[in-house]
C-alpha cells in the first residue's frame, strides 16, 4: 500500500479510464480510492504484496528497479493515464518501486476487484487494454532511443517530451519546461552520467538552443534544432 493519505472519496476522472461513462465509470468509482502522495515519498516498494494497481491522476511518478549493490535504476517517469503495479498472478509481489517526483494523486485499484471489472465490463477492459498498449508502445520507443542515440539525441528527446506534455489545452507548445527530477535521476533514465547530462546541456546553451531559466526550468530558443536532434521516433520518450 502507498505511504500516501487517503480521501474519502472516489471522483470519475481516472486519466486512461476518463473516457468512460455510465455504468462503466460508475462501476470503476465504486471500487477505487483516491490518494495523494507528497513529492519525494514512495508510493510503492518492491517485494511487496500486489494487492493493488495504480493509476496516475496528477503528478509525475518515477519507476526504478533497486540494484544488489542498492542502486537505483529508473526505468521511467510516468505521467496522468498511466497505469503501475499491473500484475495479473495471483499472490505475487511488485517486481519494481515507484516514487513521487512530484505531489501525486492516483487512484488506487484492489487487484482482484479490478479484474472482475474487466470481465464483466467490456468498456473497461477495452480502456485499459488501450492505455496498456500506449504504455508498451513509448517503453519500445525507449528501447530504440537508448541502444542507438547519442546524448544530445537522448537529451533532446526529453526535453522534447517533457514540452509536449506540458502543453497547454490546445496543444500549444511551450517555449519553458519545467523539471521536476533531479538531474541524477534524468541521467539514470537516460542511460548517461550526470557529467555527460551537464556537458551536453551545456552544449545546447552555447548553440543557443536552449538556456537555463530559474526554478529548474529549461528555455527553449531554437525548437527545430532540438527537433532535428530528437529525430523521427513517434512519442519519443
Amino acid at each position: 500500500m502507498p505511504l500516501a493519505n487517503e480521501k474519502t472519496t472516489a471522483g470519475r476522472d481516472d486519466g486512461s479510464l476518463r473516457v468512460l461513462n455510465g455504468e462503466a465509470a460508475d462501476r470503476l468509482a465504486a471500487i477505487s480510492r483516491v490518494l495523494t502522495v507528497p513529492a519525494g515519498r514512495p508510493v510503492m516498494m518492491e517485494g511487496a504484496p500486489a494487492t493493488e494497481l495504480y493509476s496516475v491522476s496528477q503528478g509525475i511518478v518515477s519507476v526504478f528497479k533497486l540494484m544488489p549493490d542498492g542502486r537505483r535504476q529508473i526505468t521511467g517517469f510516468l505521467y496522468p493515464g498511466s497505469f503501475l503495479g499491473v500484475t495479473f498472478n495471483a499472490e505475487t509481489t511488485y517486481a519494481y518501486s515507484a516514487d513521487a517526483v512530484t505531489a501525486v494523486t492516483l487512484r488506487a485499484y484492489p487487484r482482484r476487484d479490478f479484474e472482475r471489472l474487466l470481465d464483466e465490463v467490456p468498456g473497461v477492459r477495452r480502456a485499459f487494454i488501450a492505455a496498456m498498449a500506449d504504455e508498451l508502445t513509448e517503453a519500445q520507443d525507449r528501447m530504440l532511443l537508448l541502444a542507438h542515440r547519442s546524448a544530445s539525441e537522448r537529451l533532446a528527446c526529453f526535453l522534447l517530451t517533457l514540452a509536449g506534455r506540458q502543453a497547454g489545452k490546445g496543444g500549444e507548445p511551450v517555449d519553458t519546461v519545467y523539471i521536476p527530477m533531479r538531474g541524477s535521476d534524468i541521467a539514470d533514465y537516460l542511460g548517461l552520467t550526470a557529467e555527460t547530462v551537464s556537458r551536453t546541456l551545456a552544449v545546447f546553451r552555447r548553440k543557443g538552443i536552449v538556456h537555463a531559466e530559474r526554478g529548474g526550468s529549461i528555455g527553449i530558443l531554437d525548437r527545430g534544432a532540438l527537433e532535428a536532434l530528437a529525430g523521427p521516433l513517434s512519442r519519443h520518450i
